[in-house]
């Protein structure tokens, strides 16, 4: 088979795995597995670079052979439990953008289940190299796993930001979403507005928070009533009681951190037999299709699946060698429901 005019045709030109990858429109990743051997390729597409290189007699440089040799083709999803046990919504729609550009470089994703306080398997992970690259689904206040990478030589991206300097970290702007949401439903009077949140230890409900408390700062110049807040509402039953409480307090409007927390009023508040939204507002920070139906739970909306695709590009260019930003934030889109009407 004949190739057309190649690059090391150039006088003084050394051919090279990008110009082989552009020549045959394949990636480079693929170019590095058929040379080592290593990974899934197909047989057709095998064939059209061993042929190339052998025509070309490509001989690789001493770099490029170590690189190939060690590459396992591998990115490692280090995933809470309870991710997967609680937030089905979130994950399976940022698992497939990952998944999505992965697979568009030759890469397969590695789940590695771990509790918040077991490190035990990313150890295993990390001894053992079997990845390129991790990503952490989840992030926390003075976090461990991430400590732990930072100390790695192997390139890491969170989802979600971290409290560690230094950190390559990527995810929606939840800040200023929680303080728009806050403010719409401050200017539409509701001037005694409470939130139930999670546990405080995951960083993501300390930025919901203070979207929280942002907003009532700008609007009001005073920040809200302790009394209205309600934080590390862990179970159904801590969830019922805050919601007890809040109507005691006669509140206008109750805000769920999250979208399990915000169906869990709702459904508290049907039980009680008290009308949404005549006689209470409610309002969540994480949308869901749970929450559209029904009355429809005003909500904030992310692409949690463009969330999971950015975050792979950004570790792919990190793995590259790339200088890429510690901290991207993505946009987001306020969903006005029934329940604020």
């Amino acid at each position: 088979m004949k190739w057309g005019k190649t690059m090391q045709e150039h006088i003084g030109k050394k051919l090279t795995i990008d110009d082989i990858a552009k020549e045959l429109g394949v990636s480079k990743t693929t170019v590095s597995r058929v040379m080592s051997g290593k990974g899934r390729i197909g047989e057709k597409t095998k064939r059209r670079v061993q042929e190339y290189i052998e025509e070309h007699n490509y001989k690789p440089s001493a770099v490029a052979q170590g690189l190939a040799k060690s590459r396992t083709n591998n990115i490692g999803l280090l995933l809470p439990w309870d991710l997967v046990s609680d937030e089905m919504s979130f994950f399976p729609r940022t698992l497939s953008g990952i998944s999505e550009v992965a697979a568009e470089e030759d890469y397969d994703v590695i789940l590695t289940m771990a509790g918040d306080a077991d490190h035990s398997r990313l150890e295993r992970v990390l001894e053992n190299q079997k990845v390129d690259g991790i990503i952490l689904m989840r992030t926390l206040f003075n976090d461990t796993p991430v400590q732990m990478l930072k100390q790695s030589d192997i390139p890491f991206v969170t989802i979600g930001l971290s409290d560690e300097a230094e950190v390559c970290q990527i995810d929606n702007d939840h800040v200023g979403a929680c303080r728009e949401l806050t403010s719409i439903l401050l200017m539409k009077g509701l001037k005694k507005i409470a939130i139930v949140a999670g546990d405080m230890n995951f960083i993501i409900n300390r930025e919901r928070l203070d979207g929280f408390r942002r907003a009532h700062w700008d609007m009001m110049g005073v920040l809200p009533d302790r009394a209205l807040v309600y934080t590390d509402m862990t179970s159904i039953m801590m969830i019922d009681r805050a919601v007890d409480a809040l109507l005691m307090q006669e509140v206008n409007c109750i805000i769920g951190a999250d979208d399990l927390i915000a169906g869990r009023i709702v459904e508290k508040l049907q039980e009680e037999d008290i009308c949404i939204p005549e006689e209470m507002r409610v309002a969540s920070f994480f949308d869901s299709r749970y929450l559209a139906s029904g009355v429809g739970v005003t909500s904030l909306k992310f692409d949690v699946a463009e969330l999971g695709r950015e975050t792979c590009r950004m570790l792919l260019r990190r793995m590259q060698g790339e200088a890429v930003p510690y901290v991207t934030r993505l946009p987001y889109e306020v969903v006005l429901r029934g329940s604020t009407r």
